[in-house]
């Protein structure tokens, strides 16, 4: 079976596997004491009822309590029913019908407001029946915030609206989007698959079993099929991320990725011609600012992919100082090799400034309070795999003891989440820079395990962040062994299997099992550590190899 027979095969297996999985959750939710849909996703689905249906017209504008916007807040009787959206532009919308000529309440004491023999009027009247549609849109815009725990985006509970704008949508419509955002992860590991081969001959020769990576080790594998159809939108993250870093490689080559300099077809060596540096662009200006697009959302949905600015700067400057090199024929300067950079940085977070901005402007502060504020300082003693969680949960004892010296330490970084992101970003940044401009997908996958590993709040979903760039790394990775894989993952594994147990216990069971626990979680930290060093050594090795390979064939 030729590549693309493989693919096509692999992603029908993968949709009917997740479509199992669906049936399967519908049936446990309804019949088993312990349900299969993950407890976020009601979370999602009553944000996005709030969004769609609790903040209706007869609630508001129709309402004889209804006088100013501030008593949708202030008036207990409107507060109760209208859950509407906080921001300027719901608040413009409903002043706007409050006032138009058509709506009922607009009336003076003669009768009508205005002289419907006017010029005036009649073209007020014909701009009023023109936006009044987009009007009572944005007037009926709900509030998702009103739910407590709701900490997302507005914009995810925008994608889940469909499920109660309609009564014949699916209950788990939002877990349909997040099973083809699964599927569509793998398609966009074939995509950074296939640019690499194009552009480095050697990987070439591998994209047939490579096709069989993301195959496996993604589409058949039952665990981000689990995590998806459980209904946590992880997968939308790993989508984007995914997509980023394809449009990325397809404007931008990796140029060091098997030790060479050359461009993508090589036939820019023979190119005489000197280029100007001012004048060199990306390869596909419409991919990068694509790739730019991307990134901007992914951290709008969740943070934690600004982490990847770090190798991402260090691939354009790269890519940027060997094609000045080899076009330009000179050795370029600071500001020739960092200018990609930073007009991508410039680009990128001008993209996420104006989403949140458009956010702000419809659902206002607490999209700000809730959806931002609230992960830079979250606090969470529940047991978790973070190392953190010990800390956090003995934190208060400390401050009431007034423990001094080695304990005040541990309870001022278990008590400040802001401080606690400093070695976690730090050790991020230093490995963005270190390898970012010699493996792209490398990079961001070891950032990922150490964000993750030293996160102060993480559980199993968590894990996808990392696994999402596995299938794509199996092609740069040669270990000395063809068994060592299975026992890296089987190490990884084990040691979660070990947390798992004691955390039963725990949680189930009601047995004291904290110091157990938090050495189970000192284990999976050390796991990963082990881990992420086999992968480097792995990569080093094939990259080695490569060059040898090349060196041999010139």
């Amino acid at each position: 079976m030729r590549v693309w027979g493989w693919r096509w095969a692999y992603v029908v297996l993968g949709v009917v596997l997740r479509v199992a999985l669906l049936l399967w959750g519908e049936w446990q939710d309804k019949h088993a004491s312990l349900p299969y849909t993950d407890v976020d996703y009601s979370v999602f689905n009553d944000g996005a009822h709030a969004l769609w249906s609790e903040c209706r017209l007869e609630d508001t504008i129709d309402s004889p309590l209804y006088e100013v916007e501030s008593d949708l807040w202030n008036e207990p009787a409107l507060a109760a029913k209208a859950k509407c959206a906080r921001g300027y532009l719901p608040a413009v919308a409903r002043f706007v019908l409050q006032n138009d000529p058509a709506y009922a309440r607009v009336k003076d004491s003669a009768g009508e407001s205005f002289d419907s023999g006017a010029l005036f009027v009649s073209a007020s009247r014909t701009s009023f029946a023109l936006t009044r549609p987009l009007f009572r849109l944005l007037a009926t815009i709900g509030d998702p915030f009103t739910r407590a725990t709701y900490r997302y985006t507005p914009l995810l509970a925008l994608l889940l609206a469909p499920a109660h704008a309609s009564a014949t949508a699916p209950a788990y419509w939002g877990k349909l989007v997040f099973a083809a955002a699964d599927v569509l992860c793998a398609v966009l590991m074939w995509m950074i698959i296939d640019a690499r081969a194009e552009h480095h001959p050697r990987l070439a020769r591998t994209r047939a079993w490579a096709t069989h990576l993301p195959g496996v080790l993604w589409l058949l594998n039952p665990f981000p099929a689990q995590i998806a159809t459980r209904g946590s939108a992880d997968s939308l993250v790993g989508m984007l991320v995914l997509g980023c870093l394809a449009l990325l490689l397809r404007a931008t080559p990796e140029m060091e990725l098997v030790g060479t300099h050359a461009v993508p077809g090589d036939h820019a060596k023979d190119d005489k011609t000197v280029h100007d540096p001012a004048e060199l662009r990306v390869a596909d200006e419409r991919a990068w600012y694509g790739a730019a697009a991307l990134l901007a959302l992914a951290v709008h949905l969740k943070l934690y992919p600004v982490i990847y600015g770090a190798s991402i700067l260090a691939h354009l400057s790269t890519y940027r100082r060997h094609a000045i090199r080899i076009l330009c024929h000179v050795n370029p300067t600071r500001q020739d090799v960092w200018i990609l950079g930073a007009e991508f940085a410039a680009v990128s977070g001008t993209m996420y400034a104006l989403l949140n901005l458009v956010v702000y402007l419809v659902w206002g502060q607490p999209f700000v309070r809730d959806a931002l504020l609230y992960h830079l300082g979250r606090e969470d003693h529940r047991h978790n795999f973070s190392v953190y969680f010990l800390p956090t949960y003995l934190a208060p004892s400390f401050d009431a003891l007034n423990a001094s010296g080695a304990l005040q330490s541990v309870y001022v970084l278990a008590a400040s989440p802001l401080l606690s992101f400093v070695p976690q970003l730090v050790a991020c940044a230093y490995v963005g820079f270190k390898l970012g401009g010699r493996d792209l997908v490398l990079s961001c996958a070891v950032q990922t395990v150490v964000f993750v590993a030293w996160n102060k709040v993480y559980t199993s979903q968590y894990f996808l962040w990392y696994l999402v760039f596995v299938p794509v790394l199996g092609t740069t990775l040669h270990f000395g062994h063809t068994l060592k894989p299975v026992m890296l993952a089987a190490a990884w594994a084990t040691a979660q299997a070990v947390w798992l147990f004691w955390a039963y216990r725990l949680e189930f069971l009601a047995q004291d099992t904290f110091v157990p626990l938090w050495l189970s979680s000192l284990l999976l930290l050390a796991t990963h550590v082990y881990v992420v060093r086999a992968c480097l050594q792995a990569w080093s090795a094939w990259r080695a190899r490569e060059q040898i390979a090349h060196a041999k064939q010139t």
